[in-house]
């Protein structure tokens, strides 16, 4: 079915949705006389009682977000969505719409079984307000996307649930809408022309469309939308994360059982859900290597080790843990049970424990992934869920030493290029900038690297490049130090465990709730109390260290030269920066966390350090990461909850999000980089490795404009 709606335009607020307190009940009779008596005598007695399908919803979807509406069977979705579009007015409360709307509803209603797809076209494209001309030149469009051919023609009644669809949807979306409904309805059909859909769906989305989605399609839901609704008898019982929200939704599922269901926020922002009945729990989890050494980072294809510490706590029959991968959307990217592999565990005795170990290769894609891990009684959570978490454990992935690739699941390809007539071609051998400067001139020394503040790990572009760069870290933890030369087991990469500052002598470091919000400066009580997002970098401690300066440091390591720079150390960076003028004069690129507003008392803000840096020869080249924080929360966060952001989070949905510039990372070029004065084969020859790695394009098409000679081409 295709519902039009044509609403007051307001261009500003163009595709918005508002929702306020609607409530839906229907007449329920106790039998067909009393709904007679009511129809004929309206004034008497009452013969009915009300019941409440939907109450109390209120929501708002802005233009262009996309908003998911998932709950069990009844809980009241197909009526809310009825209510949005038109089709049932609500009891109470109202819905307010701005822009065209398109939706796509019940299979068959609205159709004509007895006309053709092609006339329920020109039926329904009339109905969307388009003038003949209009469906002239419409009309291919929606014959050639529906793939329907010569069933085009023919009778609706012929149709499977499938055609229905596509003639349904290729209606509705021949022209963009402000505002894009979709029921269940494209859970319907074949997988070609669903995947064809949502191509469509996101392109309209990158458009500025706003769309409202009812799904049961965990993976469309997560991808697609930045949050999601949860509808429980009637009842909004939660809005937010697509990925948290879909969790607590295949709780419920099992909450027949009298389960415990509780979710949290853990200290890297990912949600973790927790649900089940008890009688087995997860003590411990953690990821190593196989040498037994915790991590955090993984690198592509690396063999690893989950250690699982389950606990028998009632009288059961049998154990099954379930374990998995999920990306950063909470999509599964691999999982199985002991169900599965044959190794459950019958009558386990009360009161003992498990050590599990699971063993495998992280033939994952660069990014953030989660482990998921159930016990249950056989292959499934729904007919017994004794402990169940999503967001077990989080870790990062990087690319140490696999070629380039795209996609979440590393696979070594071989290519085979083969002329199957004529004479054979010359295939061009892999080349890339990189190696070229190095044989044209090639480089006497490593370029050097240092990164202040390094508690999360190093770059991977660093990590990854060929014996190419020495690597320094610093940070003040002997502990993390000792963690990430380990990790890492590699010559050219050292951790240090100094605090570097402007000057040399005892300081105070002040311990935060997340150690790698420590600082040299005391954290605003005022913004890290009041700000739930800004828990992490509240503090819990003090203890003295000693500091040194960047300059003092290279001279008593014997490091004439430093390529590369960056410092994020909350708040210092400007004293160490002070404490290197000697360092920065060979230094080519510069990255520096700063912060626009202040989050440690006394710390310098950007326009100091802008300052600083341009007095030393800089130039600011771009601001990258921005973070925000807010009291109204974030499309990805619980409304009302005080929150913080990041712009990677909403680089093609949404141009800004509202709330206070937080913070973001600075990065500047010296001067004489850009310069196109004469100078040397070899310094190009490390400009071009070192910005190269480092990804800036636009600097190294200037530096390939250089002849040998310092000439411009």
């Amino acid at each position: 079915m295709v519902v039009t709606l044509r609403c007051k335009k307001k261009r500003s607020l163009m595709g918005k949705i508002s929702v306020s307190q609607v409530a839906k009940a229907y007449k329920k009779y106790p039998k067909r006389l009393s709904r007679l008596l009511d129809w004929l005598w309206p004034w008497g007695a009452r013969r009915h009682h009300l019941q409440w399908v939907l109450l109390d919803i209120s929501f708002t979807v802005q233009p262009g977000e996309a908003l998911g509406i998932i709950g069990l069977n009844g809980a009241g979705k197909s009526t809310l969505l009825k209510i949005i579009t038109g089709t049932t007015r609500p009891t109470v409360g109202h819905v307010q719409l701005t822009g065209k709307v398109a939706a796509i509803l019940e299979l068959g209603l609205g159709f004509d079984p007895d006309c053709t797809g092609r006339q329920n076209a020109i039926m329904a494209s009339q109905l969307l307000g388009y003038s003949a001309q209009e469906l002239s030149e419409l009309m291919p469009d929606i014959e050639a996307f529906s793939e329907l051919r010569e069933y085009f023609d023919q009778p609706v009644r012929v149709y499977s649930s499938g055609m229905q669809v596509r003639l349904a949807f290729s209606v509705a979306t021949a022209r963009r809408p402000d505002i894009l409904i979709v029921d269940e309805a494209l859970s319907v059909g074949d997988a070609y022309f669903q995947h064809k859909s949502f191509e469509r769906i996101r392109a309209f989305q990158k458009l500025g469309t706003t769309l409202l989605i009812v799904s049961h399609d965990k993976q469309a839901i997560q991808t697609i939308c930045d949050r999601a609704l949860l509808l429980k008898n009637g009842r909004v019982v939660m809005e937010g994360a697509p990925e948290a929200v879909m969790d607590y939704y295949n709780a419920m599922l099992s909450e027949h059982q009298e389960q415990a269901l509780s979710q949290s926020l853990a200290a890297g922002g990912q949600v973790k859900t927790i649900s089940g009945s008890g009688e087995a729990s997860i003590e411990h989890i953690e990821l190593c290597s196989l040498a037994g050494q915790p991590l955090g980072l993984v690198f592509v294809g690396q063999r690893v080790r989950a250690q699982i510490l389950v606990r028998v706590n009632a009288e059961i029959d049998s154990l099954v843990l379930g374990f998995g991968i999920k990306d950063r959307l909470g999509q599964m990217m691999f999982g199985t049970n002991t169900y599965y592999t044959k190794q459950v565990v019958l009558n386990p005795e009360v009161g003992s424990d498990y050590n599990i170990e699971i063993e495998f290769d992280a033939n994952l894609g660069v990014g953030s992934y989660s482990i998921h891990t159930s016990l249950v009684r056989n292959f499934s959570h729904i007919e017994k869920n004794y402990q169940w978490i999503d967001g077990a454990l989080v870790f990062e992935v990087v690319n140490k030493d696999k070629i380039e690739f795209v996609g979440c699941s590393w696979n070594e390809l071989t290519f085979k290029i083969e002329k199957l007539t004529g004479a054979t071609p010359q295939v061009m051998t892999p080349v890339n900038l990189v190696a070229n400067t190095k044989k044209e001139v090639p480089l006497t020394r490593k370029l050097v690297v240092l990164d202040v503040g390094c508690r999360w790990g190093f770059g991977q572009k660093f990590v990854t490049a060929e014996n190419l760069f020495q690597v320094y870290g610093f940070d003040p933890d002997p502990e993390e130090c000792e963690r990430l030369n380990q990790q890492y087991a590699d010559a050219s990469i050292v951790c240090i465990p100094v605090a570097l500052a402007e000057t040399v002598g005892p300081r105070t470091l002040f311990i935060t709730r997340e150690p790698a919000c420590s600082s040299l400066f005391e954290p605003d009580p005022a913004l890290t109390e009041h700000y739930p997002a800004l828990a992490c970098a509240r503090q819990v401690s003090t203890t003295q260290i000693q500091t040194t300066t960047l300059d003092l440091w290279a001279a008593q390591n014997k490091v004439p030269v430093i390529d590369y720079l960056k410092v994020d150390t909350q708040g210092s960076e400007l004293e160490i920066l002070k404490g290197g003028v000697v360092a920065l004069q060979t230094v080519r690129c510069l990255e520096v966390e700063v912060e626009f507003n202040p989050i440690y008392l006394g710390q310098a803000v950007f326009s100091d350090v802008d300052m600083f840096l341009r007095s030393q020869g800089f130039v600011l080249w771009k601001l990258s990461n921005h973070v925000h924080y807010s009291r109204q929360g974030a499309p990805a966060e619980s409304l009302g909850e005080d929150c913080i952001f990041y712009d990677d989070m909403q680089a093609v949905k949404h141009s800004v999000y509202g709330g206070q510039i937080y913070w973001a990372n600075a990065h500047y070029v010296k001067h004489d980089v850009l310069s196109r004065a004469p100078r040397a084969a070899s310094e190009t020859a490390v400009d071009l490795v070192l910005f190269d790695t480092l990804g800036m394009p636009d600097v190294v098409d200037h530096l390939r404009s250089l002849t040998p000679t310092g000439r411009t081409a």
